[in-house]
């Protein structure tokens, strides 16, 4: 692994708070993935109550909160950090106190996407990018996979300690030539976004949006019904452009791709379609701090 390590050198080192607020994960695992994290500097605090399964989740609404409250509380830690996605982070919405949460970013996608898009809104810092579950693939014997995963976790910790050098970008595609586009940069998971539509904490894009959606494991036609949703429910009103991350593992219809699918779902709002961002469930999930300003000229996408 010395090959892999030698990115770290330069970096600050960085201490964040490990918690669950969504489905249950197998306490190995987390103290594995947390041992690797640790190999990269990164010092992660776990409180022993971390979790207290019930059901799929990783505890009852009241015992989730409590850990994401003591998490920011703590002030040991610079962020905040999702063990995993799964389901549940809708639940704790309307009970957190959001006052009383100082300006350290949660990091995270998946299920997370309802959390950071909430602290958006109340203009507190969030990181759409990997869980601590994915320094796993730090262990893996591919050394493609490791670097890779490495360089994503190293991002992050750019991210929150201010070290990523301005114009960070993005390689995408554009199925049109439009002008420059400018906008905040939010979405996430789309499946999760959907399923929040028409309730207090639904997903609505800011004026000019850059919104990125990715997804996993779902059917084109699922997919298809999920944008629909939040198409017709008024989310990407007032987007300046969608922009499609990784569909891993989503099963295909036919020969008809997803972009044309996609396509076909936004024509009435006429905004500009990108695909192939580097964001989503599978290998490829670069970081990007949701809500940050960004710009598309061509087939990229540059954050400030």
């Amino acid at each position: 692994m010395a090959n892999v390590m030698d990115q770290n050198e330069a970096r600050m080192p960085l201490s964040v708070s490990v918690v669950a607020p969504a489905s249950h994960t197998d306490r190995r695992l987390i103290d594995d993935a947390v041992a690797a994290l640790e190999a990269l500097g990164i010092h992660a605090h776990i409180p022993d109550t971390l979790q207290a399964p019930r059901r799929y989740l990783a505890g009852s609404v009241q015992h989730r909160l409590d850990v994401l409250h003591a998490a920011y509380d703590d002030s040991r830690t610079e962020a905040i950090w999702a063990v995993r996605g799964g389901y549940g982070c809708a639940q704790l919405i309307e009970h957190i106190d959001w006052p009383r949460l100082p300006a350290k970013p949660l990091i995270g996608y998946s299920d997370i996407t309802v959390l950071l898009d909430q602290c958006y809104r109340r203009g507190l810092p969030a990181i759409h990018g990997p869980v601590v579950k994915d320094a796993l693939r730090l262990n893996q014997a591919s050394l493609e996979s490791r670097t890779l995963i490495q360089r994503q976790l190293l991002e992050v910790v750019d991210l929150v300690t201010g070290k990523t050098p301005a114009g960070f970008s993005l390689h995408c595609h554009a199925h049109e030539t439009p002008s420059v586009i400018e906008g905040p940069v939010v979405g996430g998971n789309l499946m999760t976004l959907a399923c929040v539509a028409g309730t207090p904490c639904q997903f609505t894009a800011p004026p000019g949006a850059l919104v990125i959606l990715e997804d996993v494991g779902e059917p084109y036609y699922r997919l298809e019904r999920a944008l629909w949703q939040l198409v017709h429910s008024g989310a990407f009103d007032q987007a300046g452009a969608l922009c499609l991350g990784t569909f891993e593992g989503c099963t295909p219809y036919g020969e008809q791709s997803l972009a044309e699918i996609v396509a076909d779902v936004l024509s009435p709002l006429n905004i500009p379609l990108f695909t192939d961002l580097p964001v989503g469930h599978g290998p490829l999930n670069r970081p990007w701090r949701y809500g940050s300003r960004g710009r598309i000229e061509g087939n990229t996408l540059v954050f400030a």
